[in-house]
């Protein structure tokens, strides 16, 4: 079982070089993400986007140019439409957000124009943490998709988070539903759903192990479970996190890498080819990190 993300090198290696295509890499984090993976072999390369901002890009990075296929297209929602196209019709096998903002680029992999949806499926984001205070992979969502998911959204963003758990090499996660209280209210929908879901893993009804609502720090500190005793299948010992909205899911993520000296690689689920989907300040581990993420789970899941 991967228990670290730099296990993750040896898994890609597997694989097989693929194409990567990068919707405007002006930044120089994703640069040096892309050459990292590039000198192992591990991608060749597609920038599109504006041919002087790539040149400087590349220039600050200290990145030669000549080993890189360059698309110039002056505006950036033209240069992303055509970095997605690249993948939907097989010039390119994995899409990557460079500096462009989430907004934008989610609407652009949605677009019908694109191509890149799955017939029925919903798309969730699915991250994936290395937090240096714990001994294993965390696994949560959605943090950038989904706004306030009801109850089938929830099991989908489950599903999405159980796969990636068994790709990795976890064939019996535990899920956690996080909430504010353990106790179930009328007044929290959050809690209410969590329970429903709990009882439903409870009932034989999901191939995985699901507990809720929990407080956060019950699903994934030990102490804290002890102390608060609460008492159910998991016990400070989760393996993924749902969250209940996707305010709380981006927080979470975005205090882990600026606070807490977490790395978190992540991409998109239910798109027909994988997708990349970092924030633009994420470090230049984590966009490294979820290209080999992209790489090992495929379109799995």
């Amino acid at each position: 079982m991967i228990t670290k993300l730099e296990q993750l090198v040896e898994r890609a290696s597997k694989v097989g070089r693929k194409k990567l295509s990068v919707a405007c890499p002006y930044d120089g984090h994703t640069m040096v993400a892309v050459e990292r993976a590039r000198n192992q072999g591990l991608v060749d390369v597609v920038f599109t986007g504006n041919l002087e901002r790539i040149k400087d890009a590349a220039a600050k990075a200290n990145i030669d140019l000549s080993n890189y296929e360059v698309c110039d297209i002056p505006f950036d929602d033209a240069a992303l439409q055509t970095a997605c196209r690249k993948v939907s019709v097989g010039e390119a096998d994995i899409l990557m957000k460079g500096l462009i903002s989430s907004e934008k680029y989610l609407k652009a992999v949605l677009s019908r124009n694109t191509g890149l949806l799955t017939l029925g499926s919903t798309i969730n984001h699915v991250a994936v943490m290395e937090n240096p205070n714990m001994d294993r992979l965390l696994i949560f969502g959605d943090s950038a998709v989904m706004p306030t998911p009801d109850l089938k959204q929830k099991l989908q963003i489950l599903n999405a988070l159980v796969s990636m758990a068994r790709i990795l090499g976890n064939d019996n996660p535990k899920v956690a539903f996080v909430a504010a209280t353990e106790l179930i209210s009328s007044a929290i929908v959050a809690g209410q759903d969590a329970a429903i879901i709990s009882k439903m893993s409870e009932r034989g009804q999901l191939d995985c192990i699901v507990d809720g609502p929990l407080g956060l720090d019950v699903a994934i500190n030990r102490e804290a479970a002890d102390i608060k005793n609460v008492k159910g299948s998991i016990h400070g010992d989760a393996d993924c996190l749902v969250f209940p909205e996707i305010e709380a899911g981006n927080a979470f993520y975005k205090a882990n890498t600026k606070l807490a000296n977490s790395t978190i690689a992540a991409v998109l689920a239910g798109v027909k080819s994988p997708v990349v989907m970092t924030s633009r300040a994420d470090s230049i581990d984590s966009k490294y990190y979820s290209i080999l993420l992209a790489l090992v789970a495929g379109t799995v899941f």
